[in-house]
């Protein structure tokens, strides 16, 4: 016999439709296997936990991250609080004392979007000023742009004569020196010398724990891991797979992959604990940087279009295409408008010729669309993987790179895509950002940054409820790896992957739900975290 456990006294949101909630439910052997009233609940319980009107959600799942990467920037310099250049110049010159000479120091985290002053991304000689002493590299908040000293340069061979692998990968002075801001490709290549502070497996599982016990702590208990090799965004599965035989996983994951499997595995091969998930390709770069691929100049920057990662059409449906063939769910990342549109193409042109049965193809980002391309997605069996916390990043900058025409007014369009019929699941991109899925709520609802800029919200008409919100951390997310039928909702026979709030998500000030706190998180009726 397996012991039961009753919660009882909860405001129990299940989430399996918009009001729908109950007061109890009982667990036994990882599962729900009652919802409904207290008196019930405690006649099939063998154990009974008074929630003391709690307001309770299912776990959360995070479905865009690069786990490894944040684990591992918890042994890196972080940068995020860093408000202007000077103040990240000390930063760095503070940190380098601690570090034996000529030994490489990462940083990772800052926004120089959000620097007083100049907002300029850091060059050689500004942290030649610094730290002249050890090579340096920091990374950008968003992964694709990096900072690099003169040491670290010369140690990568990056000088005029260098051949970045993608055109513009390579900042340069007006003499066609380096001046140490570099990009995707060009920054990984840099990385690659790096030694590896965490090149043991032990070490990295090790780290991997520590980051998940963080995701438990804001209500996350799935997290869908992304490899992203062309910007060292490395993953490994049989990390976690080692972690779930030694019982040390504490999220449900949903490992994906920028390059093919071998021996023709499938997505889906796996377990309620480890999977494997999307093939990921990526179409351009980011909005901040300039380098997403747009179908019209930027507004404040005529000169560029961004960049695409392919040569053509044809070359990003063929790589689709082949994926597809292999049985694997398809990922692409695509921010620019005319990324969009060669994504949406290329799937147009390989759902088309051969329609496999449920493909649900996942559109990463999908920040900057336009009418046409939300209608011509809504024809095909799509999946939107959005990143809400990008909001609050981007309120202060989208307008100068947009400017005031219909593309700013498609920027985020999470609320037209909805209406459109589109699903969209939440995500975080993280260590891009925060991994709080409340955070993203919070964006969702309010359209604000956090200090509530601006008054009204950024394109209002886009903001959306606090159900559909969740629902894009709950059943939305579940959908999005073929699991809506064992987690996503609060349900009779489904996970009993849960969150205890230490306020209710539907009642406070909606400028009020960044601050919610999760007082417990339970993976399949466990405990893997409690605030006291």
């Amino acid at each position: 016999m397996f012991h039961s456990t009753a919660y009882v006294n909860g405001t129990v949101y299940t989430m399996e439709s918009e009001g729908d909630k109950c007061s109890a439910f009982v667990v036994q052997d990882g599962k729900f296997v009652y919802c409904g009233s207290d008196g019930e609940a405690k006649k099939l319980a063998d154990e009974v936990v008074d929630l003391h009107g709690a307001a309770v959600l299912p776990g959360m799942i995070d479905t865009h991250q690069h786990l490894l990467a944040y684990a591992s920037g918890l042994t890196k310099l972080n940068l995020k609080a860093a408000k202007s250049l000077e103040q990240l110049k000390q930063m760095l010159h503070d940190y380098a004392k601690d570090v034996p000479v000529g030994e490489w120091i990462l940083g990772v985290g800052f926004d120089n979007e959000k620097f007083e002053g100049s907002k300029a991304m850091p060059t050689r000689w500004d942290l030649d000023e610094a730290c002249a002493d050890h090579p340096v590299l920091l990374s950008r908040y968003c992964l694709h742009f990096f900072s690099a000293n003169s040491m670290a340069l010369k140690l990568g061979g990056i000088d005029r004569n260098y051949k970045p692998p993608v055109e513009g990968n390579v900042k340069y002075d007006e003499n066609g020196e380096p001046n140490g801001v570099i990009c995707d490709g060009a920054g990984t290549h840099v990385l690659s010398i790096v030694p590896d502070k965490l090149a043991s497996f032990e070490a990295k599982k090790d780290i991997i724990v520590k980051a998940l016990g963080q995701l438990n702590s804001y209500g996350l208990t799935g997290v869908h891991p992304i490899q992203g090799k062309h910007c060292d965004l490395m993953e490994y599965t049989d990390i976690y797979q080692a972690l779930k035989d030694e019982g040390r996983l504490t999220a449900r994951i949903y490992i994906n992959y920028d390059v093919l499997p071998g021996c023709n595995i499938r997505t889906g091969l796996g377990d309620e604990m480890l999977k494997f998930g999307f093939y990921k390709s990526y179409m351009d770069g980011n909005l901040s940087g300039r380098t997403a691929f747009m179908l019209e100049p930027y507004s404040d920057d005529p000169s560029t279009c961004g960049v695409c990662n392919y040569e053509s059409q044809e070359a990003i449906t063929e790589r689709l295409r082949e994926g597809y063939q292999q049985g694997m769910q398809i990922g692409v990342h695509a921010i620019g408008d005319r990324a969009a549109d060669m994504l949406i193409t290329a799937i147009e042109t390989i759902y088309h010729e051969d329609p496999h049965p449920d493909p649900r193809f996942r559109l990463i980002h999908m920040t900057t669309l336009n009418a046409s391309l939300v209608e011509r997605m809504s024809k095909l069996p799509v999946i939107v993987d959005v990143q809400p916390v990008f909001i609050p990043i981007n309120v202060r900058s989208a307008d100068s790179r947009m400017g005031d025409t219909e593309r700013g007014a498609y920027t985020f369009a999470y609320k037209k895509m909805m209406d459109a019929g589109l699903m969209l699941t939440g995500g975080s991109d993280s260590p891009c950002d925060s991994f709080n899925p409340l955070d993203g709520v919070y964006a969702l609802v309010n359209r604000k940054d956090y200090t509530g800029y601006p008054e009204g919200g950024w394109h209002p008409q886009e903001c959306i409820g606090v159900y559909d919100a969740l629902r894009m951390y709950t059943y939305n997310a579940a959908y999005s790896s073929y699991e809506e039928n064992i987690k996503g909702t609060i349900k009779e026979g489904k996970l009993a992957d849960f969150v205890v709030l230490d306020a209710d998500v539907f009642k406070v000030d909606p400028m009020k739900i960044k601050d919610i706190k999760v007082e417990k998180t339970y993976l399949g009726g466990k405990l893997v975290y409690s605030r006291n």
